[in-house]
């Protein structure tokens, strides 16, 4: 399968103003990112190359977050601010493509990232060069679930990527960690859509041979 664009695959690690697993805030004041990762996925779905920093935020790195992704207040203090490494991000895709608002991005979610992402570039009056069109990796995910008989509420990464047989490259919530494994997952749908496995069976009764396998690392 050969796509019209490149696809870049990323994930943020941000700030938070909730306290603990049960606490969840109506409204996130403070998101600022303290990690990206991403992948880069030229039109065949090759992953070219990956892309991943730490980034110093304007607010503070709760132990919440530190349980949650691993990342200290330590670890980010001395590291660029977001109005160095977004242009730096921006620079890296541009490296790899000759249009960078032909490029696709793609998320797990687009509740979250995009607009996190928007928000940093905006946050320091900082140009968003990407394209407005966003592959949402969860919704793709879902569908594949469905249609492999499977459930599909509390969908994570974790999840599928366990059920699709992809091993992580490390600790997962760790944004390079995501984002490779979401290009991953990526792969996978597009090979099966390719591959026929989504055709339709008798009406109500998903394919029962749905096949699991794990994809090779590019």
């Amino acid at each position: 399968m050969r796509l019209n664009n490149e696809l870049v695959v990323f994930d943020l690690e941000a700030t938070s103003n909730q306290e603990d697993a049960d606490s969840r805030p109506a409204l996130q004041t403070n998101n600022f990112v303290i990690e990206i990762g991403a992948a880069f996925l030229d039109r065949d779905l090759k992953l070219i190359d990956t892309f991943e920093r730490l980034v110093r935020p304007e607010e503070p790195i709760t132990p919440f977050i530190t349980e949650i992704t691993s990342i200290t207040p330590a670890m980010c203090k001395g590291q660029p601010l977001w109005k160095d490494i977004g242009p730096e991000f921006e620079a890296w895709v541009s490296r790899h493509c000759q249009n960078i608002k032909r490029v696709r991005l793609a998320a797990w979610g687009n509740y979250f990232d995009i607009p996190l992402l928007r928000r940093a570039y905006a946050h320091y009056n900082l140009p968003f060069l990407f394209s407005g069109t966003c592959i949402d990796v969860k919704t793709m995910a879902m569908a594949w679930m469905a249609l492999s008989g499977r459930r599909t509420d509390k969908l994570g990464v974790e999840t599928v990527a366990s059920t699709m047989g992809i091993q992580p490259e490390g600790r997962y919530h760790r944004a390079l960690t995501d984002a490779v494994t979401e290009a991953k997952i990526l792969q996978r749908v597009f090979a099966d859509l390719e591959g026929g496995f989504f055709a339709p069976g008798p009406p109500g009764k998903p394919r029962s041979y749905f096949r699991v396998e794990s994809i090779a690392s590019s």
